[in-house]
């Protein structure tokens, strides 16, 4: 059946669609809620999945050649629904799985809490900021913040769909260091994730947007009463964390960072993890490492999920990417309930 809330008037399409929905079904039969899953168990499903999926995807990819580039509805785990441009990674992702990156979802949802202000900078179409209106309650709040014109459209029909939109404030602006304008350079039609104000990494430009340090961005109260924010802004944390100094201060004891950090992106190339996270360190910040997998047989288990685990290491090499948590709390680990994604 072709998902509900999507109509096309090419009969071939409707055909692709239906045929793109009984693979995705089949798909969604090889999904476990287990949060322990043997080894066995994981090579046989994800050797079940490999075929699927990579059949799904191709027709998906030629789906978009033919000119067929129509969003489609993607239910959530936690009962949101996003219009899903495919072929795009995460949109894929959502349509397919109902859900995006299960360990930093399980972690959002495991400390936001009734009145908690959310802040998603890097905000995409819109998952995390939905995820967390779902959490927060109507005391509470979330700052949606994406600089792509293009993905803030998609965010903002998201949004008003929602039934918790009224929670969510969103901002069409880029976080940076300091105030003025940058340019935002869309990222490939596959994998719409990588826009970045980066200009290093052959990207085409967008457009150009205003850009603000987040401590513009945000009201007072949104500062003092964020207990969590989310940064994925492909290569250009470094000036968002700058633009947070002034922040540090008057943020909540218990407040978290969950960041993202693309070293190999980063121009400077002298630059160190340990560098841009110095500020965060230097007020009590300890840093913390999750796991987050991009791989498809990643979410047929969902549940299965790891402890953010501290790091003791100096940061002072570059890697390819850290998925990293910024807290005060000063222990060995940083509990995410597997249960806690809806």
């Amino acid at each position: 059946m072709v998902s509900a809330g999507y109509s096309t008037s090419s009969p071939a399409d409707r055909v692709t669609v239906a045929l793109a929905c009984a693979l995705r079904k089949v798909v969604r039969l090889l999904r476990t809620t287990k949060t322990s899953v043997p080894v066995v168990e994981k090579v046989l499903r994800g050797g079940l999945l490999i075929p699927v999926f990579a059949a799904l995807s191709l027709l998906l990819r030629i789906r978009a050649r033919l000119g067929h580039s129509g969003q489609l509805p993607g239910g959530t785990g936690f009962g949101a629904t996003l219009m899903c441009r495919l072929p795009d990674l995460i949109a894929t992702y959502i349509w397919v799985f109902q859900e995006w990156e299960p360990d930093v979802t399980r972690f959002i949802t495991s400390r936001l809490g009734d009145g908690d202000v959310f802040v998603d900078v890097g905000a995409n179409i819109g998952y995390y900021s939905l995820l967390a209106a779902e959490s927060v309650g109507d005391c509470g709040g979330v700052v949606a913040v994406e600089a792509s014109p293009a993905m803030f459209d998609d965010l903002h029909c998201n949004t008003a769909a929602s039934d918790h939109g009224d929670r969510i404030r969103e901002v069409n602006k880029a976080a940076a260091a300091k105030s003025g304008t940058l340019t935002v350079f869309a990222g490939p039609r596959h994998n719409a994730g990588m826009s970045t104000t980066l200009p290093t990494r052959g990207l085409h430009a967008e457009s150009t947007v205003d850009a603000l340090p987040l401590d513009e961005i945000l009201t007072f109260q949104e500062i003092t009463s964020t207990r969590l924010i989310k940064i994925d802004v492909e290569g250009a944390e470094p000036d968002v964390l700058a633009g947070m100094c002034n922040l540090i201060g008057s943020m909540r004891p218990d407040a978290e960072i969950v960041v993202e950090l693309s070293p190999r992106w980063w121009p400077d190339r002298q630059l160190r993890p340990l560098d841009v996270l110095r500020p965060f360190v230097e007020a009590g910040f300890n840093v913390y490492r999750m796991k987050n997998s991009y791989s498809a047989w990643r979410y047929l288990w969902p549940n299965q999920v790891s402890d953010a685990v501290r790091l003791r290491d100096p940061l002072t090499r570059r890697v390819s990417r850290l998925d990293l948590v910024l807290s005060r709390y000063d222990g060995d680990r940083l509990a995410i309930n597997p249960h806690s994604s809806c």
